[in-house]
């Protein structure tokens, strides 16, 4: 199996400079192969790295997610898709498991209006340290 990962590196949000946002599922999905996904996988193991698989998107929902961002938001900035490395370390964590408050934060882009793809999708982003817009310097 195949997975992937999206971003979309946005020229300016809240006063920064070229933030990234990572995009992830934030809803369950049938379980994948987690054993063939995750190295040394165990059921006895915390379920950090099968929620960090879930998170992933497969090529269609991946080129899918990609085309409506540009459909929505082109013009704001440029989305990749990048195969996800794999198999990942059992002791990886989904970007959706990040405690977030003031400066990261996630973009529930499934809450947006006219929002239509059949997969709730967020973006986690960080402004810890941006550079602001205005080129006057850095953020605290």
């Amino acid at each position: 199996m195949e997975l992937y990962h999206v971003t979309t590196l946005v020229k300016k949000y809240r006063d920064c400079k070229n933030v990234a946002f990572q995009w992830f599922r934030c809803e369950r999905r049938v379980p994948r192969s987690y054993a063939d996904l995750i190295e040394n996988y165990d059921l006895a193991d915390d379920r950090y790295a099968e929620g960090c698989i879930d998170e992933m998107f497969e090529l269609d929902e991946a080129q899918a997610l990609k085309d409506y961002i540009d459909q929505n938001y082109g013009e704001a900035g440029i989305t990749t898709i990048k195969k996800a490395k794999l198999p990942i370390a059992n002791n990886t964590m989904g970007v959706g498991e990040i405690p977030v408050g003031g400066s990261q934060d996630f973009h529930m882009l499934d809450k947006a209006p006219g929002y239509s793809l059949p997969f709730k999708v967020w973006g986690y982003f960080d402004l810890r340290g941006c550079e602001l817009a205005d080129e006057s310097g850095r953020r605290p």
